[in-house]
């Protein structure tokens, strides 16, 4: 579950949320063994124009950038962000997670009463694009889905996902 609420800097999200939680992202942050609590305090001490939900470290750390109430930007695609919310791996992109960043992922969702509103189903491309299906999907599905130039690729292995959603059933 989550360790603590280390608050994103100002300049990194958006006061309050217009949308309703349906579905959930997973993304690799690309920093080698970084600790959930580093990369939560250099999001709040950095203006990054980015912002994730919570962020979970190789050893299995969850910290908490933003609450759910507050619109993250983890997607290049507003609409998702209004209606998602994203969970940020440490972890170089193509190297799996960690038995515990897995464990730690399917318990903080499992735990977390915003992430009740989604359903346990991996989104499709057609489904994104659809706007209105609830599920659980990599950044790289949406950069897929809304044919993005320069977005997000850096996402969790197609396995990573299965046993994420499988274990949350």
């Amino acid at each position: 579950m989550t360790d603590k609420l280390i608050h994103s800097h100002e300049g990194n999200f958006t006061h309050g949320r217009e949308g309703k939680i349906i579905r959930g992202y997973f993304h690799r942050t690309a920093v080698k063994g970084d600790t959930a609590l580093g990369e939560g305090n250099y999001f709040a001490n950095n203006c990054v124009k980015a912002s994730f939900y919570k962020v979970i470290d190789l050893a299995g750390n969850v910290i908490e950038s933003l609450p759910p109430t507050d619109t993250e930007w983890a997607t290049d695609n507003w609409n998702e962000n209004l209606n998602s919310l994203s969970y940020e791996f440490t972890g170089l992109n193509g190297t799996p997670l960690t038995p515990q960043q897995i464990h730690a992922a399917i318990e903080d969702i499992k735990a977390d009463p915003a992430t009740k509103t989604i359903a346990k189903h991996r989104l499709s491309i057609v489904e994104i694009k659809g706007d209105h299906a609830s599920g659980w999907a990599n950044h790289k599905d949406v950069t897929d889905a809304y044919q993005i130039p320069g977005g997000h690729t850096d996402g969790i292995l197609e396995s990573e996902i299965h046993a994420i959603i499988a274990g949350l059933s």
